[in-house]
């Protein structure tokens, strides 16, 4: 053997060796990251384990429409409430509308002798 095999193989060892003491010094600390994270990682795949045993047995679609009917009824208060407070000046708005459409109406059959004027292509 030539020293610069000798040489190139000691530096392999020395780059071994410190990868070996980085990772022995950082190792509890990664187990304390699997030990802190093991029990959300469990709660997370029996989460997904229970959406797809709803989701086979359809009981996602019922439970929809439960959280559906029971948005409604804590919303029908304020649904209401909007209703109440509108209506009258819906009801106002509907008022002056016909109103002005029985005006426009009664204007255009008024004939006015004076006003009445020859269109210039009949001339």
């Amino acid at each position: 053997m030539t020293s610069a095999n000798i040489t190139r193989t000691e530096a392999v060892a020395n780059e071994n060796t410190a990868k070996n003491v980085a990772l022995f010094l950082v190792a509890p600390f990664i187990g304390l990251a699997y030990a802190v994270l093991l029990p959300f990682v469990g709660i997370a795949m029996l989460l997904v384990t229970g959406a797809k045993a709803l989701v086979a047995a359809g009981a996602l679609a019922y439970a929809g429409r439960l959280v559906k009917d029971v948005a409604l009824l804590i919303a029908a208060p304020f649904i209401g409430l909007v209703y109440a407070v509108t209506f009258p000046f819906v009801g106002i708005a509907m008022l002056l509308w016909t109103a002005v459409e029985a005006l426009t109406a009664t204007v255009a059959k008024i004939e006015i002798p004076a006003l009445r004027l020859t269109p210039a292509y009949a001339a």
